[in-house]
């Protein structure tokens, strides 16, 4: 758990910042792309912090999964704690506004229809409208446990078992 800990600091760190970018980059669109290769930059980092960890201790495939999805969960706590601070102190509705635009475009109208018949994009928009911080911060955090899977598995699959140095010697 403690190196899971230490691991999670900078990852956690690295999805805040794209996080920040990803909601200043609806205007700036360069904001936006730095936003996706953080994210890109955390799913490596965390591959190398993984790396180091197994030459260090040696272990198997299956602990190394479980230390990267400990680290993932923890990253995302510390994101949720990033996007609560987003939300409650620098956002003061520009999200749900955007939203709310984005609800008003004909095409995302059309893509609502055929996606959903049955529902009214009126209703929609009026839930939106009314949502809090925490009724955000539920499905934000929601999300992070469930991205918290994929990029650790993704993390996780390349880590191969550090060559000792027994066998480098035999092969001399």
């Amino acid at each position: 758990m403690d190196a899971a800990g230490w691991m999670a600091l900078p990852i956690g760190l690295l999805w805040s910042a794209s996080f920040l970018c990803t909601m200043y980059g609806t205007e700036r669109p360069l904001l936006s792309m730095l936003g996706t290769a953080l994210g890109l930059i955390s799913i490596y980092t965390l591959y190398k912090q993984l790396t180091n960890y197994r030459r260090l201790y040696p272990s198997s495939w299956l602990h190394i999964l479980r230390l990267s999805f400990v680290t993932c969960i923890l990253a995302g706590l510390l994101t949720d704690a990033a996007q609560y601070a987003y939300f409650l102190l620098l956002d003061n509705g520009r999200f749900l506004s955007l939203l709310s635009t984005a609800l008003q475009s004909e095409e995302y109208r059309e893509a609502w229809k055929q996606l959903l018949p049955g529902s009214s994009l009126e209703e929609m928009q009026k839930m939106i409208q009314s949502m809090t911080v925490r009724d955000i911060m539920l499905q934000m955090a929601f999300y992070n446990f469930l991205l918290a899977l994929p990029v650790s598995l993704l993390a996780a699959l390349p880590v191969r078992q550090a060559k000792s140095k027994n066998s480098s010697r035999n092969q001399l």
